[in-house]
């Protein structure tokens, strides 16, 4: 699913939040949306919203499908509206034709790392983490065509953020999906996504392949946009003439901050 968004401007009821936006979602890429105004751009995708401009899917004007596209907000206490986590899945259900449905839910659980004895599970006694993974399954079982995710790794421990991390890179590779990421974490982005979008003052501060985007140490720093933990390292490494082969930096750094990470896990 391709997405255009030509002179797009947004407003609320006191002021404008997005002015004369032109950015493009390219197919089957994850692309990054970083900036304090980013909801908008899945609030529009997703729901009826009053703006000026242009929005294409696939070259044709917007026309929003449940099936097609789904939203990953943050968790909050209106995200499940039932009891157990079957429950949840049937009433996901009510609009969905699919003599295999119980077979999707299973696949869908499988795909996160749960299994089905959690469809008899009541969902308040669900941790943080499985609630989590439990939005995204329920996200995942309608086969959508878009998949945007606010902030993936909130509430996970260092197991399911690696399972998140390798379930977002499958539904890209395998599964020819389109990912938008929603993240204030420049580690995030630089890890996972292909394309980023930054906003600044309610414009497009810059967009392009985010390689490219965090090799131009300049203007991360003058517009105080932090830099990932891979590029500091990097930046550590060569500044002290450490004799490695520069192909091997990103493995080296990722060993010590995954090490790091799940150290402070663990105490």
């Amino acid at each position: 699913m391709e997405i255009k968004f030509n002179n797009l401007t947004y407003k609320d009821k006191k002021k404008t939040l997005l002015k004369k936006i032109n950015i493009k979602i390219k197919n089957n890429l994850i692309t990054g949306i970083m900036g304090s105004n980013s909801y908008i751009i899945p609030d529009i995708l997703t729901s009826i919203s009053s703006y000026k401009g242009e929005v294409l899917i696939n070259n044709s004007i917007l026309e929003y499908d449940n099936r097609k596209i789904c939203y990953i907000k943050k968790l909050n206490k209106d995200t499940f509206l039932t009891k157990t986590v079957s429950d949840e899945f049937y009433l996901k259900k009510k609009n969905i034709k699919d003599n295999n449905y119980l077979e999707k839910i299973t696949s869908s659980l499988n795909m996160v790392g749960l299994n089905k004895d959690y469809l008899e599970k009541e969902i308040s006694i669900l941790s943080k983490s499985e609630k989590r993974l439990l939005q995204i399954a329920l996200n995942l079982v309608t086969n959508p065509e878009l998949i945007i995710i606010d902030e993936p790794y909130l509430y996970l421990d260092s197991k399911a953020i690696y399972n998140i991390k390798k379930i977002i890179l499958d539904l890209k590779d395998k599964y020819n999906k389109t990912i938008i990421i929603l993240s204030l974490d420049t580690n995030i982005l630089y890890e996972l996504t292909d394309d980023a979008i930054i906003l600044k003052n309610n414009q497009v501060l810059i967009s392009g392949k985010t390689s490219l985007i965090f090799k131009d140490y300049e203007f991360l720093n003058t517009n105080k946009i932090i830099l990932p933990d891979i590029i500091k390292m990097k930046q550590i490494l060569l500044d002290n003439e450490i004799n490695i082969d520069f192909k091997d930096i990103d493995e080296l750094v990722k060993g010590v901050i995954n090490n790091a990470k799940e150290d402070k896990d663990e105490s």
